[in-house]
């Protein structure tokens, strides 16, 4: 028969070892280097330059005379400027000729592939889009993608373009994969390139909850998990006390 006391001994054991599960779980995710996904970019305003979406493009409103940017590259959770669109923002360029309607806004949108040397197994990458937009002036980010592109989405997360990648959605990669990776970008384009890495389809980033459409973060999920848990087992041990 197993006593009270066992049972005060035993449900704090159970949450320390919850705990423990939870801190490798966070040391395997911040280890990783890195991950292969569609990353989502805003023209800096007044310069020519990129910067990584403080917004989801779900939440995003651009607003008229904005360049939006979508890049597949491989990256840390917050894109450095390595990973931005190959093509620098340019409105007056992309929406030449394209005048102003009352009730709508034009938006520059790039859509980079990235290199084929980062594709998944067996991929190739799409063709890059740089176009403009007329689209209605509440429009979001994934209004505007959605407007020029089939978009495939997990949890919340853009996951794929106009079918590519066809299946993974944002692997996380390990430091030698992306080293691996980023060499053969580097390669010349005449060189012929060897299959690209592949990398496990369930190792998916989760998107946050808040947020319709967003880039997501593997980290918060599993946190909210390693949380849920605790609690249960801390319920069920305050239960049996009280009986």
């Amino acid at each position: 028969m197993v006593t009270r006391r066992a049972i005060t001994l035993v449900a704090p054991a159970a949450a320390a070892a919850v705990t423990c599960a939870l801190v490798a779980l966070l040391a395997t995710s911040a280890q990783a280097a890195a991950y292969r996904y569609w990353t989502y970019w805003q023209a800096v305003p007044s310069t020519d330059s990129w910067g990584f979406a403080t917004q989801g493009p779900g939440t995003a409103v651009p607003p008229d005379g904005a360049v939006e940017g979508w890049s597949y590259s491989i990256s840390a959770e917050s894109a450095t400027a390595d990973a931005a669109p190959g093509v620098a923002p340019d409105f007056d360029a992309a929406c030449a000729g394209v005048e102003s309607v009352p009730g709508t806004k034009r938006v520059a949108l790039v859509i980079d592939p990235g290199p084929a040397a980062i594709a998944p197994d067996g991929e190739q990458p799409i063709d890059a889009v740089a176009e403009c937009v007329q689209i209605e002036e509440d429009a979001t980010g994934y209004d505007i993608l959605r407007s020029v592109a089939q978009v495939r989405t997990e949890d919340g997360l853009v996951c794929g373009v106009d079918g590519y990648p066809e299946r993974e959605c944002a692997p996380i990669l390990d430091e030698a994969q992306v080293t691996t990776l980023t060499a053969r970008a580097a390669e010349p384009i005449d060189k012929p390139i060897d299959e690209p890495v592949a990398t496990p389809d369930d190792e998916r980033v989760a998107a946050p909850a808040d947020a319709t459409v967003t880039s997501g973060t593997p980290v918060a999920t599993i946190v909210v998990v390693g949380l849920l848990a605790i609690g249960v087992v801390i319920f069920l041990w305050i239960r049996r006390r009280r009986t």
